[in-house]
């Protein structure tokens, strides 16, 4: 007597799921355990590269981590400091405490918020999008948003700072009656509904504007069908390893750990609290380390992201309808130093303090990330520049 058909049927489907998992799991494990090897092999060549690094440029590094701990002991610095010098990694240290109210040690992964540091990836973002077909320089912001206020402002002008665009914080405090923070797109509506009067006609001038990179990471979203978090850490941070860096607002829940602002007043700190410009992105918003942002650092030298022509126009200065320029590329301001190009930026938001200081015809960088409102880093990087340029 043959046995019942439902029987037969669960057997080749059992057959069938048992001969899958015997060609599916070793190709799970394998793809798994070249990514753990993958990951393995960069923290290793970081690790060699140090110590290489350590190892030629002895008496620059010790210069540079007397003057640090020095000056940590006299003006009480609170951060990380990473320094390249030739392609090398040569120097990382941590001052201070992750948290001065609790005293909580400073360590190297602690993650900052980047504040205007994050234009650059912002820029990046953009620049993707268009090698990717999904923007174009010349595109206009009411192709994305119809209702945008202001017509004819283009995405360059978004990216070097020459559309003219009223403060948006002043718009949220003094329009914004929500408890939580507004996103872009709520910027945005806001925009259209007060339509505050232009700085100046767009293309004219320079003027550092926020709003204009709020603007843009807004457009980056439209253009590209994902929000903003997501389209950076599909397309640069996942790429380039950078397994601490995120965007982040508090418009949307977000689980990922990162360091408070503080301020320091009379003897003591004061954690900084969430304002009503927090929700927006691009012109601030990112959060890293000295080590992920050394991943960046070294990526754009490599260029790993984008075509190295769209690299050389990102640190071209910005030229206005008058045929004047001014020192500002796209998401990096541009100066000289010894006759060799200098791309750069500062950020500062809430008791972050921060920079990214790259010596690019010597592939030499500065990186300095400080979460208290002390106004030591301009300082720091001068002196490190020049232990750097000391032949010694």
């Amino acid at each position: 007597m043959g046995k019942p058909l439902h029987i037969e049927k669960y057997r080749s489907i059992i057959g069938i799921f048992l001969l899958a998992t015997i060609f599916i799991i070793p190709i799970v494990y394998s793809s798994v355990s070249r990514n753990a090897s993958a990951e393995s092999s960069v923290k290793q060549e970081q690790a060699d590269d140090y110590n290489l690094g350590r190892l030629f440029y002895k008496q620059k590094i010790d210069r540079i981590d007397s003057f640090m701990q020095a000056h940590q002991q006299r003006v009480n610095f609170q951060g990380n400091v990473l320094v390249g010098y030739k392609g090398h990694l040569i120097y990382q240290g941590s001052f201070g405490y992750a948290n001065p109210l609790k005293q909580k040690p400073m360590d190297k992964d602690a993650v900052f918020q980047l504040a205007s540091v994050s234009k650059q990836f912002t820029a990046m973002g953009a620049l993707i999008a268009i090698e990717k077909g999904l923007l174009n320089y010349t595109d206009t912001v009411t192709r994305f948003f119809p209702d945008f206020p202001y017509p004819n402002i283009t995405v360059q002008m978004l990216l070097n700072h020459t559309a003219g665009l009223p403060n948006y914080m002043w718009l949220l405090e003094h329009h914004w009656n929500k408890e939580t923070p507004p996103y872009n797109d709520q910027v945005i509506d806001l925009m259209a509904q007060h339509q505050l009067s232009l700085h100046f006609t767009p293309g004219t001038r320079f003027g550092y504007s926020n709003t204009g990179y709020v603007v843009l990471a807004a457009v980056i979203e439209q253009a590209t069908g994902r929000r903003f978090d997501h389209f950076l850490e599909q397309e640069i941070f996942d790429p380039l390893g950078m397994e601490h860096t995120f965007v982040h607002s508090p418009a949307y829940p977000s689980s990922k750990k990162h360091l408070h602002g503080y301020k320091y007043w009379g003897r003591g700190y004061y954690q900084i609290p969430m304002t009503v410009n927090d929700g927006a992105v691009g012109d601030k918003g990112v959060y890293s380390t000295i080590r992920d942002l050394y991943k960046w650092d070294q990526a754009l030298y490599q260029n790993q992201l984008v075509e190295a022509s769209t690299i050389k126009k990102a640190y071209q200065p910005v030229q206005l309808k008058n045929g004047n320029h001014y020192p500002y590329g796209f998401g990096f301001r541009i100066k000289e130093n010894n006759g060799k190009k200098v791309v750069y930026h500062y950020g500062k938001w809430n008791g972050f303090r921060t920079g990214i200081i790259r010596y690019i015809e010597d592939t030499s960088t500065i990186i300095i990330l400080n979460h208290t409102n002390r106004p030591y880093n301009s300082q720091i990087t001068e002196h490190i520049k020049d232990y750097l340029e000391t032949k010694s």
